[in-house]
C-alpha cells in the first residue's frame, strides 16, 4: 500500500468565464521512503498539487488517499494525525518564518503544542538536536536569533526543523532550494536526502528545474506536469536519460552543460512557439500541442491523450513519440582514418 496516492485530482479555481483548471485530473502514488519530484513550468500546477497532498486545499474532484484511506472521510482524530505525519516546507524562507518570534520559540511551541515535549527543558534539548539534525551547528548561536538576522540557507533549515517537530512521515518540498545562493543549494540537497536515509521520510520534490530533480532523486522518480496535467513519469534514470514526451525533451534540452564539449554536441529542440497557453483559453487534445515540434494535425489537438504505461518504466501522454527514443546529446564523429 502506497503511503500517499492521488487519484483522479482536480482543483479549479474562479467561476463562470474565469474559471482555470490548476490541476487536472492527476494521479500518482508515493511508497514510503520514495522520492517523488514533480517537475514543470511556473504555473503547471506544481505548487497547488502539493498544496492539496498537505491537505492545505482540497480537490475540487478526486481523492487523496493516506496510508490507503481517504482524507477527505477521516475523523478529527484521523485527519490531526495526517496532518502531523505530512508537513510542507514552502518556498520562500523569507515569507514562512514569524519576524516576531526567535528560532527557540519557533521550535520548541510545536513541540510542546503538539506534546512531543512534556516540559520546556525537554523542548529545549529536543530544539537543539533539531537544530544539530539540520546543520545549524552550534545550535545554541541560533536559538535566540530572529529570522531577518539569518541568512536565506539558515532560515530554510529553521524551517525543515520545525517541520521535523512533529516527526513527519512525509515531506512535501515545494521549490525548497530554489531561492537560496547556489553556492549552497547542493548541502541543503544533501542534508534532505540525509533525512530520508536516516528517518524514512518520503519526499514529494517540487522543482521546475530538472537538474535538481536529477541530482535528489536519481534512485526515485520524476513526474513532468505542463498546464495542470502529468504528460511523463516513470524512473528519473529513465525519464533522464530516455525522455519520451516533447516537452520532456525540450526541459532537458535547457538545461546547461558545465562541459563545453557536451554543450556543444547537446540537441537542440526547436519548439513551434516559445508562448504558453493561456490557462482561461486551453488547445484542444494535447495542451502542448500549440508548441510542440512534432505536432499532427488531427491527432494532436483531438482528444486528451491518456498516461500510456510504456515497456521502459513509466507512463508518457504522446501517442505520437512515447515508442520513440531520442539522444539529447549527439554521437562524437568518428575520427578519420588514417
Amino acid at each position: 500500500m502506497s503511503l500517499i496516492e492521488l487519484k483522479n485530482v482536480s482543483r479549479t479555481f474562479g467561476k463562470g468565464d474565469e474559471r482555470v483548471v490548476a490541476v487536472d485530473n492527476v494521479s500518482f502514488a508515493i511508497d514510503e521512503g520514495e522520492v517523488l519530484c514533480l517537475v514543470g513550468e511556473s504555473g503547471c500546477g506544481k505548487s497547488t498539487t502539493g498544496k492539496i497532498v498537505a491537505g492545505l486545499l482540497e480537490p475540487t474532484r478526486g481523492q487523496v488517499l493516506f496510508d490507503g484511506q481517504d482524507i477527505a472521510k477521516m475523523d478529527k482524530e484521523s485527519f490531526r494525525r495526517y496532518r502531523h505525519s505530512v508537513q510542507i516546507i514552502h518556498q520562500d524562507p523569507y515569507a514562512s518564518l514569524n519576524p516576531t518570534q526567535t528560532v527557540r520559540q519557533m521550535i520548541t511551541r510545536p513541540l510542546l503544542r503538539h506534546h512531543k515535549a512534556r516540559s520546556n527543558e525537554e523542548a529545549e534539548k529536543r530544539a537543539v538536536e533539531l537544530l544539530e539534525i539540520v546543520d545549524l551547528t552550534p545550535a545554541q548561536d541560533f536559538m535566540n536569533k530572529y529570522p531577518h538576522q539569518l541568512s536565506g540557507g539558515q532560515r530554510q533549515r529553521v524551517s525543515v526543523a520545525r517541520a521535523l517537530t512533529v516527526e513527519p512521515r512525509f515531506i512535501v518540498a515545494d521549490e525548497a532550494v530554489s531561492m537560496v545562493d547556489v553556492s549552497i543549494r547542493v548541502s541543503l540537497l544533501n542534508m534532505l536526502s540525509r533525512l530520508q536515509d536516516e528517518f524514512n521520510v518520503t519526499f514529494l520534490f517540487i522543482t521546475h528545474d530538472l537538474a535538481l530533480a536529477k541530482y535528489f532523486a536519481w534512485e526515485g522518480r520524476i513526474s513532468v506536469m505542463y498546464l495542470g496535467r502529468i504528460v511523463e513519469d516513470g524512473p528519473t534514470r529513465r525519464v533522464v536519460m530516455d525522455p519520451r514526451h516533447p516537452y520532456t525533451q525540450a526541459l532537458l534540452a535547457a538545461v546547461p552543460e558545465a562541459d563545453p564539449e557536451l554543450a556543444r554536441r547537446k540537441r537542440r529542440i526547436e519548439l513551434r512557439s516559445a508562448d504558453i497557453p493561456s490557462l482561461l483559453d486551453l488547445p484542444s487534445g494535447c495542451t502542448f500541442n500549440p508548441r510542440c515540434p512534432y505536432f499532427v494535425a488531427g491527432v494532436c489537438d483531438g482528444e486528451v491523450p491518456p498516461l500510456v504505461a510504456i515497456p521502459e518504466g513509466g507512463r508518457v501522454a504522446c501517442p505520437i513519440r512515447k515508442d520513440v527514443s531520442i539522444q539529447l546529446i549527439e554521437e562524437t564523429p568518428a575520427a578519420p582514418a588514417a
